[in-house]
Formats: C-alpha cells, structure tokens, sequence
C-alpha cells in the first residue's frame, strides 16, 4: 500500500502540479486577505480600547477573536473546498482506486459512540474527509471528526469543550474476542515512570499490566478479562501500536469492540487542511500529506489484519 517515492514523484509532476498552480495563486490571494483582515481587526480592537478607556477589555478581546476566526474561515472557505476536491481526492484516487474519498462525509456519530474510548455526552459533531475502501480483504474508514459537549462553569456560564479532535479509524478486526479492551495514553507512567504506574494501578480498575516496557510506558489498557487482552495484544501488534503514536506525533487511542479496531488519532483534524502560509509547489508540503494517508492506510498491513489464520468464518 505504502506509495514509491517514484512514483510520488511522477504523480506530482505529471497530474498535480498543473493543478497546484492555480490553487496557488488562489492560495496567496487569501493568505492576503487573512493578513489584512486580521490587522484591521488589531487596530479597530485598540482604537476601540484606547477611547473607551481600557473598559470591556475581556468582552473586546473575545469579539476580536470571534471576528477573527469569522474572516479566516470566509476568505479560505472557497480555496480550501477547491484544494479538497483537486488535489485531495486525486490524490487518495492515485494510492488506491477502490478508495472513494467524501470531503464533506464523516464517520457516523453511532460508530464513534460505538468505539466506548470516550464515554461522554455529546452536544456537537461534525465529520469531513471521509475515505473508505478496502486494503486487501479488510474493509477500512476514516475521517476528521471534532466532537464537544457542553459544560457549565461555576459561574453557570456554559461553553464548548472539546471531547475529541482528529482522525477516527475504524476497520475490521479477525480475532475472536468476547470483552471489549480500551487502551488510552499512559501518561501517568510516561511522565512520573515507576511512581506514576504504582499509582495507576492503585486507583485504576481494570487495568491490565502488558509484557512490553515500550508499550506501557505509552499506553494503559484496560479490560475485565485480562487473558483475552493479551490474546489480542500480540507483541508484534504492542509494537507496531508504539511505532504508529510515535510516527503520529499525537495521543493514540485504542479500542477493539464489536470485533471491530477503533482508533482515534488526536491530532486536531490538520493533517488533510490545505497550506495557507506555505507555498502549495513545495514537494515538502505535498509529502506530508502522503505521509499521512500511508500512516492511516498501513495500519492494516502492519496489524496483520489481512491474515486471516484466526478467521471468524
């Protein structure tokens, strides 16, 4: 699945790059108009400020910064659904044909709620990017997903806090197993070591302690039947799990349910947004997006999910 660095190169020169011109005059239109917006923004919140005396300061500030975030949406909302559909989806079609990539689909709220990694209410979600299709014989589908709920503070004011940001992952998993397993970022252990996992498992239940210093030191796992945990986590799969947290840069989590692989990549849903402030013809720029479909779409051979000697048939 993991595209040639040959062949990225005759994609991007032959098919993309025409594209990428346009787009990139397009792109420095609106990083123009972002730039300017945001300094008219600047100067009318301080002449605002300096002739009412200083008074609603925190109100101002959070009106500019509204205002703010209103601009940059408007400005990059026709060059960013432009470069989705251009280059985006050409570029999912060139790895793979069968993959069918949606820019405004997502994952379904029932499958992310279906996943139990975050167990929560949930009062906004909103999916895009959506990629399905299938490596081999194991069916595979992601999106960018933000979901948030809404809290009170003690004051009774209420606001937005997000639950999850990022790319979910959902793929067909060939083991047998009866207990659903979750496993989230360790970083009681990571960051206090041995303290911090005696600590863990005093107030932790369920926890189930894994043979992989590696493994635990980024994950905590936890399950009610520890035996059939480590039945699923092999160790070839504890360690193909670390070099994918560590090649995403971001908090993992985990969970195998409904004889399903869950994973949820918090990496504030960034990585298939266009480039605002980079020039589009960098071939460093266009790399980073192939790094990233190669990270998702992989996970399926470096599970193993395609071998199917434990077959549920």
């Amino acid at each position: 699945m993991p595209v040639r660095a040959s062949d990225l190169l005759d994609f991007y020169y032959d098919e993309l790059y025409p594209r990428l011109q346009k787009l990139e005059e397009e792109r420095k239109s609106a990083a123009k108009k972002v730039v300017a917006s945001s300094a008219l923004i600047v100067v009318a919140t301080l002449l605002f400020l300096y002739y009412s005396g200083g008074e609603y300061l925190v109100e101002t500030g959070i009106t500019a910064f509204a205002a703010g975030g209103f601009a940059f949406r408007w400005f990059i909302s026709g060059y960013r659904r432009r470069f989705k559909k251009r280059v985006l989806g050409e570029l999912v079609a060139s790895i793979d044909p069968t993959l069918v990539y949606n820019p405004v689909g997502g994952i379904p709220r029932e499958i992310f709620v279906m996943s139990g990694l975050f167990d929560t209410d949930i009062d906004f979600y909103r999916g895009e990017d959506l990629i399905r299709g299938r490596i081999g014989e194991t069916p595979i589908e992601f999106s960018n997903l933000t979901v948030q709920r809404i809290v009170e503070d003690s004051k009774g004011r209420k606001y937005k806090e997000t639950v999850f940001s990022g790319t979910f992952i959902v793929t067909e998993f060939h083991k047998h197993f009866q207990k659903p397993v979750l496993i989230y970022p360790d970083l009681a252990e990571k960051y206090f070591g041995v303290a911090g996992s005696w600590v863990q498992g005093m107030v932790s239940s369920g926890l189930v302690r894994m043979d992989s210093p590696a493994f635990e030191k980024e994950f905590k796992v936890y399950s009610e039947d520890p035996v059939e945990a480590h039945y699923l986590l092999t160790p070839v799969i504890m360690e193909r799990l670390v070099e994918l947290r560590r090649e995403a840069d971001a908090p993992v989590y985990i969970s195998f349910r409904y004889n399903r692989l869950f994973i949820a990549i918090k990496n504030g849903g960034k990585w298939f947004e266009p480039v605002l402030f980079k020039s589009l013809l960098s071939l460093d720029v266009f790399r980073g997006y192939i790094e990233n479909l190669n990270l998702i779409l992989s996970i399926v051979e470096e599970l193993n999910l395609n071998r199917r000697i434990w077959s549920k048939e």
